[in-house]
């Protein structure tokens, strides 16, 4: 049996055991619900890695030696959103733009890796919804566009950059022990970065997209405590934690798996096979009577849960 997305509260995890990050399982956190929306967030940080890479033509000297806070130019914003293959989702988005590579970041570098999405199941892939986003940029701000993403000082709970709201509070974030993340033992076993208190049983630092006002190369980051806290852009030793929304009529299973996750149960077509005069043809190139006139079946539909679905 299966229900809709929707009917999870927030805080339920949920997976789709074919999608994975470093051959494990990603596991999401229903974040917050809209009225046709729901919004996930991974329930660990999955990854260290910087924000942006050092820019060594950058004219601002900050942003040549530290990387760019500017969110919508990041490195890590368009690895989020790329599904392309190893050493092929990083392109220049700017003049001064460059790759988080060896010489470009305090630590893990990941110019070589493929784009996160990637690593999505087809069905998973396509299913994520475009999202707009809000980001403080300069004296204002700027709305873009995007499958994944990082949240933002605002809908975690914390102050408003600038005194700009950059989206709306998310249920699943009430108070700082909310805010505080754990890594994945993949994130610190991948990790070039050690450190005693990086450990999948303390909290670690991780990133949100915020960059930190009046500055070009400090970013916005939940500390340790569920604070708020800032770093350099080009420092790899900040954890990430992808999120993304999906439409609240997805199907997940009843019941929970042995990591307490509803599993997403991504539709596939069953074998449709039509008896026509004595002879069976699967539905994709079978014919029917309509108003007295045979006609090639195209498509079929049929209702689940209330919902029309194309087989």
């Amino acid at each position: 049996m299966a229900q809709l997305l929707s009917n999870l509260p927030v805080g339920a995890k949920v997976k789709s055991p074919n999608t994975k990050y470093n051959d494990a399982p990603i596991i999401w956190l229903i974040g917050h619900k809209t009225a046709n929306r729901v919004k996930l967030i991974t329930e660990k940080i999955i990854t260290l890695k910087c924000f942006d890479a050092k820019e060594p033509s950058n004219p601002n000297s900050d942003r040549k030696q530290y990387g760019n806070n500017r969110y919508s130019v990041s490195n890590i914003d368009q690895w989020l959103n790329s599904a392309a293959g190893a050493g092929a989702w990083y392109s220049a988005r700017h003049t001064y733009d460059a790759p988080p590579n060896n010489a470009n970041v305090s630590y893990n570098e990941y110019d070589a890796e493929a784009g996160f999405l990637s690593n999505f199941e087809e069905s998973f892939r396509n299913a994520i919804l475009d999202t707009t986003i809000r980001v403080v940029d300069g004296g204002g701000y700027e709305d873009i566009t995007r499958k994944v993403y990082l949240l933002s000082n605002t809908e975690v709970g914390l102050s408003n950059e600038n005194g700009v709201a950059e989206g709306s509070k998310w249920d699943l974030f009430s108070n700082d022990n909310s805010r505080k993340a754990y890594p994945t033992a993949e994130a610190v076993s991948k990790s070039e970065y050690t450190n005693r208190e990086l450990n999948t049983s303390s909290p670690w630092y991780w990133r949100l997209r915020t960059p930190y006002y009046g500055s070009s190369s400090y970013v916005r980051r939940v500390d340790t405590g569920g604070t708020l806290g800032n770093g350099l852009a080009y420092y790899g030793t900040d954890g990430v934690r992808p999120a993304l929304e999906l439409d609240s009529g997805i199907l997940v299973s009843d019941t929970t798996d042995a990591d307490g996750c509803y599993t997403i149960l991504w539709w596939a077509p069953p074998n449709m096979t039509f008896d026509i005069n004595n002879v069976k043809k699967a539905y994709d190139n079978g014919w029917c009577k309509v108003n007295g006139t045979l006609r090639q079946i195209d498509k079929v539909w049929t209702k689940i849960n209330g919902v029309l679905r194309e087989v």
